[in-house]
């Protein structure tokens, strides 16, 4: 890819939520800059980038209360109900982890790594 990519205006997508907008922005940065050190830069993984950045932005803000909350919650009638925002952000984490897998990135966010070599096979020898 030539150049640097163009960065989302996270302000607007996140319009009146700042504290979204700022981590959006720091995500995506972060993302980009490791596929720039990997060579992994390419347009694709360049919006696989922003979504993960809008991802990430909307796990920070649910996570605080989900987790304060934990997965089960004081119904309207008194009883136990499930809390909706820990399903959502459990499934955000399950997608930001596929972004990553996606990004060649590890979950503590290192570089990207290389491609795995394919494995030799018993025919290899004979075919060479």
């Amino acid at each position: 890819m030539k150049g640097k990519p163009k960065r989302p205006i996270y302000s607007r997508v996140f319009e009146g939520k700042d504290e979204m907008a700022a981590h959006a922005e720091t995500c995506w940065s972060r993302a980009i800059e490791h596929l720039s050190e990997a060579g992994f830069l390419t347009p694709p993984r360049v919006e696989i980038a922003d979504r993960y950045a809008r991802a990430c932005a909307e796990y920070a803000v649910l996570y605080p209360n989900a987790a304060a909350v934990g997965p089960v919650k004081v119904g309207p009638n008194g009883g136990d109900v499930f809390n909706f925002e820990w399903s959502a952000v459990e499934k955000l984490n399950d997608r930001i982890a596929k972004f990553e897998a996606k990004l060649g990135m590890d979950v503590n966010g290192e570089a990207p790594t290389a491609k795995p070599s394919k494995s030799k096979t018993a025919a290899d020898e004979f075919l060479e």
